[in-house]
């Protein structure tokens, strides 16, 4: 059964500069999220439930979103900086797959997601 292992709120403000709140559109104290500002027509949004083991990361442009990634038995979800930027990492799985996303977002949005049998 997985178990949703979170970054630091320390880790957050360091890698990015923001830190992690509540939700506000669900109301459950146990979903929080994190609003990353990329440019001005620019963010990231990562939410995540740690009763629920899921993570959800939006990237919006000019309004809209531009993708939308969401994982379900999430095992890991931290951030890193990488040289000049930051990236975000999520890793998931159960018996028989296993995932990782690499979502760096800064100095520019890039994605890599894999997914796996085992």
């Amino acid at each position: 059964m997985p178990k949703l292992e979170i970054a630091s709120d320390e880790a957050w403000l360091d890698c990015l500069g923001v830190s992690p709140k509540a939700e506000d559109i669900s109301g459950d104290e146990y979903v929080r999220e994190l609003r990353i500002p990329v440019t001005d027509a620019e963010q990231v949004q990562i939410t995540w439930d740690v009763t629920e083991d899921s993570v959800r990361v939006c990237h919006h442009r000019d309004g809209r979103i531009v993708f939308d990634l969401f994982r379900e038995m999430a095992t890991l979800l931290t951030v890193a900086k990488t040289g000049l930027g930051a990236e975000l990492i999520i890793e998931s799985g159960s018996n028989g797959w296993s995932g990782r996303a690499r979502i760096q977002v800064s100095p520019a949005v890039s994605i890599e997601d894999t997914l796996l049998r085992s």
